[in-house]
């Protein structure tokens, strides 16, 4: 009799590293991104969501001194950390579809990065929009200082002093540069979790 050839590995299991087209599963979003993704959840849920409401449980309560913003103004930040807080649960439960290689989760979490990066722009012409009154709730902050420590015999050199154009160009800065790091993320995801062409 002929013996014939054996592809059976030791008890008998077959050997598919042996088989040719075999290749090892790899998730559509890698782990570190589903990981990453699911603390950047976490913390904008407490960070804007704990702003938030320490923002609205602060109007109107007697005895502490916030500017006063217009009615339009105050939707727009109140939308934005509305937005925010549901973002982050979003965030959070697609990365961990991610992580778990749901095949729902890179459209999940390339979802989320397309709406951040929208909300992001919408945030920043509604800053710009309202400049005017940020400006002048940043001034009466600054000016609040200044009678405080007036009121407590600081010294000249001890008395903060800004002026306006310096604190536009301030805030200026800030609004920009807040607007990028908040997109940094969902662009790495976008770019990271790009279908890669077979050719």
């Amino acid at each position: 009799m002929t013996k014939q050839p054996s592809d059976k590995s030791f008890a008998g299991m077959t050997s598919l590293a042996s088989e040719p087209g075999v290749v090892a599963w790899e998730p559509d979003v890698p782990q570190w991104v589903a990981v990453v993704s699911i603390v950047i959840g976490v913390l904008g849920i407490l960070c804007w969501g704990g702003q938030g409401i320490l923002a609205m449980s602060m109007q109107g309560v007697e005895g502490v001194d916030m500017p006063e913003s217009s009615r339009g103004h105050l939707l727009f930040e109140r939308f934005g950390f509305i937005a925010a807080t549901l973002l982050g649960i979003w965030l959070i439960v697609a990365g961990a579809g991610a992580a778990g290689g749901s095949s729902w989760g890179r459209t999940a979490i390339r979802s989320w990065a397309w709406i951040r990066i929208l909300l992001a722009v919408i945030g920043l012409i509604g800053v710009f929009y309202w400049f005017d009154e940020v400006l002048s709730g940043s001034l009466q902050e600054v000016q609040s200082q200044m009678d405080q420590a007036v009121a407590e015999n600081a010294t000249p050199a001890e008395t903060p002093t800004i002026t306006e154009s310096a604190m536009r160009a301030i805030l200026t800065i800030w609004v920009v540069a807040m607007s990028v790091a908040i997109c940094v993320w969902p662009v790495v995801v976008l770019i990271v979790t790009r279908r890669k062409s077979n050719a």
